[in-house]
């Protein structure tokens, strides 16, 4: 929105109630990698050329082979009935609306299938958690696939959750059904947290690559040595991420982990970078830096906090033109010729 209100805006947080606000936008432990996230991108700054001919502007990327129209991905968020009662379908329109990537959590409090019909022929990807009991998973993916999602996205930093003060001073439970329980009870996030499955191996990961028949991108990818595994298995795409800053404090920042994984990977996956961005020029830093796209996650659930898929949709398109004003304004009128030159670091 255009205010861009902060993680603890104080009217999201009488607007969604304690425990939806706190389990939305708090981190792990000190909260200090969450800060992180945003304070990162300030660091980078911008470096532009001028007297290039910016008359026209092509803000287009690439992933898993497709030409997409622009690389602003919309997250996996989990629950977002809680957010607002439109959840993932007001998510999902915005995302049409704005030709956005949608990427739909396995902890979606609307059904694949449902999510996917709103989405009508738009891209989208199904993340995965994996579960102590596999043939939940198993099922979530078979909904995926026949629902015509193209890629999944294996969510590895997660065989535990982090330490989440915020969660535990408001006791937040989820009130809404889920597509993993969608007959069960209303669950804590730590009765939720418990069905993770912290026994996942690098050797698990092509029994789901099999059974999804698609694509497969690893999600919470911090380490380079981690990225040429993951490329060595198969991954079509790696997303380099500390998971919000909601699982291990004091991690690097998203972007400032891209750089040694770009290296290492040297093209042979997409790689797409989240935590933090709340602007396009955050977007056009992460192209310079070597990513193929980013995923924006609280910014967008703001949007839908505050207006339903409208409120969403404005999230997007504003990020839209900001990215679109950036590349005139470096001096790049093409997205995908973002290189290193144009950024550089303070300090």
């Amino acid at each position: 929105m255009s205010d861009r209100p902060g993680l603890d805006d104080a009217d999201l947080a009488a607007l969604l109630g304690p425990g939806a606000h706190g389990y939305f936008a708090g981190g792990a432990g000190d909260e200090l990698t969450l800060r992180d996230n945003l304070a990162a991108w300030r660091r980078i700054a911008l470096n532009p050329r001028v007297l290039v001919d910016v008359s026209e502007r092509d803000l287009g990327t690439t992933l898993l082979g497709r030409r997409r129209p622009h690389p602003i991905v919309v997250a996996p968020m989990a629950y977002q009935k809680h957010a607002h009662a439109s959840g993932e379908l007001g998510t999902a329109a915005a995302a049409a609306a704005t030709e956005s990537l949608y990427v739909l959590s396995s902890q979606t409090t609307t059904s694949p299938s449902a999510v996917a019909e709103a989405l009508g022929p738009s891209d989208r990807w199904f993340q995965l958690y994996v579960f102590t009991d596999r043939s939940v998973s198993h099922d979530l993916v078979a909904e995926a696939r026949e629902s015509g999602y193209e890629a999944l996205v294996i969510t590895v930093d997660f065989p535990v959750a982090g330490w989440r003060e915020r969660d535990k001073r408001t006791g937040f439970r989820v009130e809404h059904p889920i597509a993993l329980n969608p007959s069960g009870p209303p669950l804590t996030t730590e009765q939720l947290f418990a069905m993770h499955d912290a026994s996942l191996t690098w050797d698990d990961l092509a029994e789901f690559a099999e059974a999804a028949g698609m694509p497969v991108v690893l999600k919470g990818v911090l380490r380079a040595d981690d990225a040429e595994r993951a490329v060595e298995a198969g991954a079509a795409g790696i997303i380099v991420s500390n998971h919000g800053g909601r699982q291990l404090d004091t991690t690097l920042a998203g972007i400032d982990a891209l750089p040694p994984i770009v290296d290492a990977v040297a093209g042979r996956a997409d790689l797409l970078v989240d935590g933090g961005v709340t602007r396009g020029w955050d977007v056009a830093k992460a192209l310079a830096l070597g990513a193929d796209a980013v995923l924006v996650g609280r910014h967008v659930l703001w949007g839908l906090a505050r207006g339903g898929a409208a409120g969403a949709k404005e999230v997007l398109q504003q990020l839209l033109a900001e990215l679109d004003s950036t590349l005139a304004l470096l001096g790049c009128p093409r997205a995908a010729d973002l290189d290193a030159s144009f950024v550089g670091r303070r300090g």
